[in-house]
């Protein structure tokens, strides 16, 4: 857990900012508590898989095109931002600051569009109690819409024309599994082209007002292929089995895997492989994950995993004639490690800030769109956008809105603090 300490004199002035904002954005939370949870809701119904978050996509960007603070009007002098799509597919809004300040390195703000279920499964919002089931209800339905309400609240006269940076709120694709993180780096990517510095980044995730996510876990995906002669069950019997080679490598893995935690972390995650009930399988596969904190590991234990599945297959060949089994990785996705100590200028505000609104903050490790921007050397951490929530990536998704309010007056005080300080960078 974190502890309360004096903040370094870099972000005194942002702790400043914190009081400054603090009552006005608790007040702010609790109004427009209602409206984030309907926008949660809707976001929610509609799907979002790796790959195919058009939809939600469109939603978004109507919704930022449209949203503005209840009883305000826009400042035209600021010029009228507009949502686009970026060619990565990312949704971008930008809410520029008075015109001396306009070219200040940007603070970025990303929530993640897509989810982990398929085109098909059901989404349809149910409420048990204080309790609403969803699959992708908290992750990241919850973050989208506190995405959303920044773009309300930031447009209030008396925040926008405190600005001292661009602020650019980004609802990414491809933040879960298999899209590696594209969004993030799309945006990042595209950011470094253009010569647009970033003075921090936040990614918002899922629900929580406690959890300081400034350890970006890293990940290195692979499948393994296992390809023989196959034949039938019977009169092959002898011919060597990818199948059998496979899981010999599931059990060396599992082997490994206890040997390096904590550490790391190693896990077959998805198999399979064979034609038909009768015969000796051409072709196997394994998919692993590898999980660490740091760089160096991941990619040891990526060469490790390797040889194990040649060591494995070239056992199974021994001592036959017939053509041996083949072995090829295929990379499925790379995701940098990356850190920020607890003593930086941004954890520290954060760390503030979350006491400020009563809450205990606690040190906590992710894999987020944050990865990114840390890999670069962008100072960047993750928070929750309020209530609680559980059983994430799974059809029994929960999200509670108890409290909620709690979590999106830390979360509106941390960008609002960042983005009127008058800080030239943290570094």
């Amino acid at each position: 857990m974190l502890t309360r300490r004096p903040a370094l004199t870099r972000a005194s002035a942002a702790s400043a900012a914190c009081q400054q904002w603090l009552s006005p954005l608790l007040i702010a939370s609790r109004k427009h508590a209602a409206w984030a949870l309907a926008v949660q809701r809707s976001i929610a119904e509609t799907a979002a898989p790796t790959g195919s978050e058009g939809a939600r996509a469109d939603l978004v960007q109507r919704t930022l095109s449209q949203t503005q603070a209840p009883g305000e009007t826009r400042d035209v002098s600021h010029g009228v931002p507009q949502a686009f799509r970026d060619r990565t597919g990312n949704v971008l809004w930008e809410i520029a600051p008075p015109q001396e300040v306009a070219t200040a390195p940007a603070l970025v703000c990303m929530a993640h569009l897509d989810t982990v279920f398929p085109p098909d499964t059901p989404l349809i919002v149910q409420s048990q109690g204080s309790r609403l089931y969803c699959p992708g209800i908290g992750d990241n339905s919850r973050g989208v819409a506190a995405l959303l309400l920044l773009s309300r609240v930031l447009q209030l006269p008396e925040i926008q024309s405190a600005l001292r940076r661009p602020v650019v709120l980004v609802a990414t694709v491809g933040e879960e599994g298999a899209g590696n993180l594209c969004g993030a780096r799309g945006l990042f990517d595209d950011r470094a082209a253009r010569g647009d510095a970033t003075f921090a980044a936040l990614a918002i995730d899922g629900p929580g007002d406690r959890a300081i996510m400034h350890h970006a876990i890293g990940s290195y995906r692979m499948r393994l292929h296992f390809r023989g002669g196959g034949g039938h069950s019977w009169a092959n019997a002898t011919v060597p089995n990818p199948a059998h080679v496979a899981g010999a490598v599931i059990h060396a893995i599992d082997q490994l895997a206890r040997a390096v935690r904590p550490r790391a972390t190693i896990s077959v995650t998805r198999l399979g492989g064979g034609e038909t009930l009768t015969s000796i399988p051409q072709h196997a596969w394994i998919d692993v994950d590898i999980r660490a904190l740091e760089a160096a590991p991941l990619a040891q234990l990526g060469r490790q995993v390797g040889a194990l599945a040649r060591e494995q297959a070239q056992r199974a060949s021994r001592g036959t004639v017939l053509p041996p089994i083949q072995v090829t990785t295929e990379l499925l996705g790379d995701r940098p490690a990356g850190s920020l100590d607890a003593r930086h200028p941004l954890v520290q505000l954060a760390e503030e800030i979350t006491h400020a609104v009563g809450r205990a903050p606690y040190s906590a490790s992710a894999s987020t769109d944050a990865n990114i921007p840390l890999a670069l050397g962008i100072p960047a951490i993750g928070v929750g956008a309020g209530g609680t929530g559980g059983d994430a990536h799974t059809a029994g998704e929960w999200y509670d809105d108890t409290d909620s309010a709690i979590g999106l007056a830390r979360l509106l005080t941390l960008t609002v603090a960042l983005a009127t300080t008058p800080l030239p960078q943290f570094v």
